[in-house]
């Protein structure tokens, strides 16, 4: 059969050397990774409320979104531990009916001892001088002033209007993302000055988080990969689990994976509010909570601390075993027991782990999923790596096979049409993924593995009836995690 050019015509008489550049069949097809902050901007940020914006760095993130503002904190802590992955932002408005957080830092001074006073707030290290005899609130003046010169505080604070004794501290949003505050004492073995406590009290809970019902359509055509946010209140995981699903149907094949933090106690599978209880409500494959519980820093920060280096790794390998991941710049003040863990794994919400100086470590990084439409407990997007690979198997599929065979013809007989021939036909179809899960996602990417009995299940026809549609049926098994190793050590 003739070799087929397309810019070489037959009908060419002029003498010479003539060659066509073809590459189709050279490079390897990439699926670039994007990170995306969703959260609450403040009025003072210069992006448009509504509309996705690119984050070059933390300034940044602090013009665009507003210093102090969850979004911005967010998008800081994860620029903090990853510049790779592009970093795009949906700043959100906050809920005009909504209620700000307020809390109470209440100073008593009682023959006070030259020292310096140290407080945690949202994780923020915040230091003031203490003098000898000074007074209870020029103590609280001073923490004012403190408090408000850090440029990235997620809280604005005040001397009480009545007790000048008195710091409020009220969230510079509106809504249930400013609740959960934890003021630490110490965090490195600090301690107060003699004769100084400072107590800490919530006086108004933060009520209204924004809605997010058409909040995705701006990016409706864009895949982001990995979000990030500390919206988890029902309605806004509900209206994040719907979107997500969405994408990863056939028909937007745009597959992306949430990571948000979630604050409080530990709780169980029927008390409204507690970590386990979210971890059990969601039962979505695309959304990976990440206990924050009661640690110092702010469920965004941890949440994009945590994701920075997770989705580090799943961008070059969808099947990376993320066991022992360093998160640096969490200090934790306690951990979960082995037994809590357990809990946390079998809730659908993934787990951490500190090492002997106290760095949290990845250790499972599940989805939500628990259950199949029945009712019965299903394991198959456990793990988040399972849902990342299978995506990454698509997408690859698509991507080389869109780039391959871009311009072929279809027939739906076995015969031979000759060598250089662009027809395709189920035997070649087959003979394309064959070679694909050998070369690619065994040997070159390691996500998959038994190649004789992935050969076995793959079914291609014609559909009936068409002479432009071809269907398939194929089943890749995953490789894994080597996360346990589980013996019986029988000494005689």
């Amino acid at each position: 059969m003739a070799i087929p050019f397309t810019e070489i015509p037959e009908s060419l008489l002029v003498p010479g050397q003539y060659q066509e550049i073809d590459n189709t069949l050279a490079g390897d097809v990439e699926d670039i990774k994007r990170a995306f902050v969703v959260g609450i901007a403040l009025a003072t940020g210069e992006a448009t409320k509504g509309q996705p914006v690119t984050l070059s760095g933390k300034d940044a993130a602090r013009r665009l979104l507003g210093a102090g503002a969850p979004a911005a904190e967010m998008a800081i802590n994860f620029l903090d531990l990853n510049l790779v992955e592009k970093l795009v932002a949906l700043p959100l408005e906050e809920n005009a009916a909504g209620v700000a957080a307020v809390y109470q830092l209440t100073v008593a001074a009682v023959a006070v001892q030259a020292g310096t006073l140290t407080r945690y707030i949202g994780g923020q290290k915040v230091q003031i001088g203490v003098a000898t005899g000074v007074a209870d609130s020029a103590i609280a003046a001073n923490l004012v002033a403190a408090i408000n010169a850090l440029a990235d505080m997620r809280y604005e604070a005040a001397v009480n209007g009545t007790n000048p004794a008195i710091v409020d501290l009220t969230s510079k949003v509106k809504g249930e993302v400013g609740n959960g505050l934890i003021v630490a004492a110490s965090l490195f073995g600090e301690t107060d000055p003699s004769g100084l406590t400072i107590a800490v009290a919530q006086t108004v809970i933060g009520t209204g988080n924004p809605s997010l019902t058409g909040a995705f359509v701006p990016v409706a055509g864009e895949r982001y990969h990995y979000w990030v946010t500390d919206l988890v209140d029902a309605a806004s995981l509900t209206e994040f689990g719907t979107e997500l699903n969405d994408r990863y149907s056939a028909d937007r094949q745009i597959g992306d994976r949430l990571f948000a933090g979630i604050s409080g106690e530990l709780g169980d599978d029927s008390t409204a509010g507690t970590i386990v209880y979210q971890g059990v409500a969601q039962n979505n494959p695309h959304i990976v909570l990440v206990p924050r519980g009661n640690q110092p820093h702010t469920a965004g920060a941890f949440v994009a601390r945590y994701a920075a280096n997770v989705v580090r790794a799943l961008a070059d390998d969808p099947a990376a075993n993320t066991q022992g991941i360093e998160v640096p710049g969490l200090p934790v003040t306690s951990v979960y027991t082995a037994a809590e863990r357990q809990t946390l794994l079998e809730s659908g919400v993934a787990t951490w782990r500190t090492d002997s100086i106290g760095t949290v470590l990845v250790e499972r990084v599940v989805t939500t999923y628990n259950e199949n439409s029945e009712g019965s407990r299903d394991t198959s997007y456990l793990d988040v790596q399972i849902v990342e690979t299978v995506d990454a198997i698509r997408t690859l599929i698509n991507a080389t096979a869109a780039k391959r065979f871009r311009d072929w013809k279809l027939a739906s007989t076995t015969e031979n049409f000759g060598a250089g021939s662009r027809v395709m036909s189920p035997t070649v179809w087959l003979a394309f993924l064959v070679d694909l899960y050998q070369q690619t996602f065994i040997q070159d990417k390691q996500w998959c593995q038994d190649l004789e009995a992935y050969k076995a299940s793959i079914i291609v026809e014609i559909q009936s009836g068409s002479k432009t549609r071809l269907n398939y049926q194929h089943r890749p098994v995953l490789i894994g995690q080597f996360l346990i190793a589980a013996g019986v050590n029988q000494f005689r």
